[in-house]
């Protein structure tokens, strides 16, 4: 027999295309081996970690037993056709490994490229995060169904500390990082925000956090600018890892007996999605927000994956499906090559195409879902055009073994130079220099941080070292943003009271200084005590008979100390802020204040409510008539922002005058505060920007400040009021606009404090050290003896 004739050796490449379009080696580089050791070799093929490469494998390789010939389990993951001879132990997989999947691994990077390409450039959802959640799903669904199906334990708790061992270092880090940054860069209103959201991420709870923050009415907007904000997508797998494997221990019993686990697994993860989809459509609809960042809206994409993870032995037998290592031609090439392309193409269009940002975590999700599973299922083509050859070569794998710690940077780096750079959004070479950096401090905390851990033996060797790297990496970010906020807080003035309030100084400095004050109070991590809150809950004779909800009744003086007689506070938090200028009168008097404001609802009557504010009224009305207070203070104007027919919009609201009708009628002395300007901006925040940039509030006012005419009417809109029946007597029409916007103007910065907390409330500092004296004034006039 002739000896066979050797087939031509292939043409030679260049050393970049080698390394672009070449397989990824077997053998690990100098690069590969600390980015893929032996120990994270090892995670791949258990597929136990939801970020690192253990991620890109599938259940496609069949045990030993099952393989017949031709398969990988003869051929070996090395063999090919005129392969040389390999040693038995390199020519045979292990029984059950699963295969590596580069493809996958890939498609991880170009979901990270999305994220960080449509977070840097065009401010829009990109589904980048629903395709981890969806592979996260697969992956883990993969490993503890191989696990039943093979026999072996669940081993739920190390699945747990294996996991966060391995990603909660890298994530201390980067909060830390954060955590410094938000310290030389970002203004200090923010860092309140920043410490809540830093141990928030750490314990996985941040989406949580921001739910509470988006429905928190006192919130100033807390989460849209924050550093670490990105975090809640890691929170909602972190919530998921814990509870996801739970499932499968339904059916360890099943699996002892030798029964098939795939249908029940099948029939429960239907149920979930469902449910969780159903929620997720209706919780869009009614509170989008909310609904962004809740788990259980997010839950029907983890059950998405795992029905993929089931059913993909399947689909692979069906299809004729094959993995490179077997050396075999998978069925359907052109047509699994045009649906990867498929997928790619649907997920790249997400959000380009489509505007979706307001309809995520809706039913619009399954549009990246399927994309990502119509990579899945399309797996090896066997085609060079094939989407899985472009994402199995090494530059995408590259982007894939740092995708954690990319996706950990890229928000980071881009808050904190969106801030220093005052845009809106990055421009086409800032951004390209925020994508390079951060892939370089991804780069360095993978190598840094990430691979030593995940490479540790002596990590891996016993649980408890591996529950130390856990709490070891809370712990840093506890103490670091706990001990930043006890720093800062020290000095923190305490909730106002009557024996520490004296009347301002007559000579209050309301000038717009040309340059800036030693100090402007209050400092940006002060504004969360601006809220003028009373110290005691309502007790003794001041408490309601029943509780309203929204309103959170609080009082002065404690429930056991007797007071002259009572001032009473009604209407929205507009009204609230008023309340340190009522206290030196109040203390002059021996008066006790009950705050019974009820925060976006004004005080009106015989007028159609929203659901939100209705029977707030009679609430009102049944205290004061319970209670018999001598004065009761609501704001009885409303501003506007200059919209509409009114040229600055500040109205009288319908209902305003029944409702101090109806509290005249009742013998109460009526003190009607004119509201206060609104404005379209954070007037604090602007206001900040430029004094941290070296302005003067001459400076902010010429940003940030407008005309009196502009904001308010040129005479109190609700001067009618005077006329009602008893108002002679019992009406005190307050107007506090000369105070708030002197000489005509309505600046952010008076003397020495700011006067926004944000875009419409007034800081408790100004309230206090402008809004008191000439308050009390009016009221000394008015009613000199309030309780006669």
């Amino acid at each position: 027999m002739a000896d066979p004739v050797p087939e031509p050796a292939p043409p030679a490449r260049s050393r970049l295309a080698a390394w672009t379009a070449g397989p990824l080696p077997s053998a690990a580089s100098s690069l590969g081996d600390w980015l893929q050791g032996p120990l994270e070799a090892h995670a791949e093929r258990e597929a136990e970690d939801a970020w690192s490469t253990a991620d890109s494998v599938s259940g496609t390789w069949r045990p030993i037993h099952e393989a017949g010939p031709g398969t990988a389990a003869d051929a070996g993951p090395a063999a090919a056709p005129g392969a040389p001879d390999a040693p038995a132990s390199e020519q045979t997989p292990t029984p059950g490994r699963p295969a590596f999947r580069h493809e996958l691994h890939g498609l991880r990077a170009v979901a990270l490229g999305l994220v960080a390409i449509y977070h840097i450039w065009l401010g829009r959802v990109s589904g980048g995060v629903d395709v981890f959640l969806f592979l996260s799903a697969f992956f883990l669904t993969g490993t503890f169904v191989r696990r039943l199906e093979s026999g072996r334990p669940l081993g739920v708790p190390r699945y747990w500390l294996h996991t966060f061992k391995r990603l909660m270092p890298p994530a201390a880090v980067t909060i830390l990082l954060a955590l410094a940054g938000t310290a030389v860069f970002l203004p200090s209103s923010l860092w309140p925000t920043v410490m809540q959201e830093a141990v928030a991420s750490a314990a996985y709870v941040q989406n949580a956090l921001l739910v509470f923050l988006q429905v928190d009415y006192h919130a100033r907007d807390a989460g849209g600018a924050s550093p670490l904000q990105h975090f809640w997508s890691l929170s909602v797998q972190g919530q998921a890892f814990v509870v996801w494997p739970l499932l499968f221990l339904l059916m360890v019993r099943r699996a002892r007996r030798g029964r098939s686990v795939r249908g029940p697994l099948i029939a429960l993860m239907l149920a979930i999605g469902g449910a969780s989809l159903t929620w997720s459509i209706i919780t869009t609809q009614t509170q989008q927000q909310v609904a962004y960042f809740d788990t259980a809206a997010r839950l029907w994409e983890f059950a998405a994956g795992s029905l993929l993870a089931l059913a993909l032995p399947a689909l692979d037998r069906l299809t004729g499906a094959r993995r490179p290592e077997e050396g075999q031609v998978p069925r359907l090439r052109t047509g699994r090559a045009l649906l990867g392309w498929a997928g790619i193409a649907a997920l790249l269009a997400c959000g380009i195409v489509l505007d979706v940002s307001t309809m995520f975590p809706g039913w619009i999700a399954i549009v990246p879902l399927v994309a990502a599973g119509a990579v899945v299922v399309a797996g090896h083509s066997g085609r060079r055009w094939g989407v899985d050859a472009l994402l199995s070569t090494r530059p995408a794998a590259f982007i894939g073994d740092i995708s954690y710690a990319l996706y950990l940077v890229h928000w980071p780096v881009l808050v904190m130079w969106l801030h220093r750079s005052g845009q809106q959004r990055a421009g086409l070479l800032d951004g390209l220099v925020v994508l390079a950096g951060s892939v370089l401090l991804a780069w360095l905390i993978t190598r840094a941080v990430d691979a030593p851990v995940r490479r540790s033996v002596w990590l891996e060797a016993r649980p408890s070292r591996a529950l130390t790297a856990v709490a070891a990496s809370f712990a840093l970010v506890a103490v670091a943003a706990g001990g930043w906020w006890i720093g800062l807080n020290r000095a923190e003035p305490p909730t106002p009271v009557a024996a520490a309030q004296d009347l301002p100084a007559e000579e209050v400095a309301t000038e717009v200084a040309t340059e800036a004050p030693p100090e402007i109070l209050p400092h940006g991590w002060q504004l969360g005590a601006q809220w003028p809150d009373l110290p005691e809950r309502c007790g003794g004779p001041w408490a309601p008979d029943e509780d309203f909800h929204n309103v959170n009744c609080q009082q002065l003086l404690p429930a056991d100390q007797a007071a002259q007689g009572t001032i009473v506070v009604v209407g929205s938090s507009h009204a609230r802020q008023f309340i340190p200028a009522l206290i030196p009168y109040a203390s002059e008097h021996d008066l006790q204040i009950v705050n019974l404001s009820m925060d976006a609802c004004g005080f009106t009557t015989e007028v159609e409510q929203s659901p939100y504010c209705r029977g707030y009224d009679q609430y009102v009305l049944d205290y004061v008539e319970e209670h018999s207070p001598e004065l009761v203070l609501t704001t009885v104007t409303r501003t506007g922002l200059a919209e509409g027919d009114d040229e600055n919009g500040e109205t009288m609201p319908e209902g305003t005058a029944p409702a101090i009708r109806a509290l005249l009628q009742q013998g109460v002395h009526v003190i009607g505060v004119r509201d206060t300007p609104r404005w379209e901006q954070d007037q604090f925040a602007c206001a900040e920007a430029v004094i941290e940039d070296g302005g003067a509030p001459s400076d902010a006012d010429a940003a940030c400040g407008a005309d009196a005419a502009d904001k308010l009417a040129p005479t109190n809109p609700a001067a009618d009021l005077a006329e009602l029946p008893g108002a002679e007597d019992r009406l005190a029409l307050v107007d506090l606009g000369e105070s708030i916007c002197p000489h005509g103007r309505c600046s952010p910065i008076l003397g020495e404090s700011y006067v926004y907390m944000d875009d419409d409330h007034l800081t408790r500092t100004f309230v206090e050290t402008v809004l008191a004296g000439p308050l009390t004034e009016e009221l000394t006039e008015r009613f000199p003896a309030p309780t006669a």
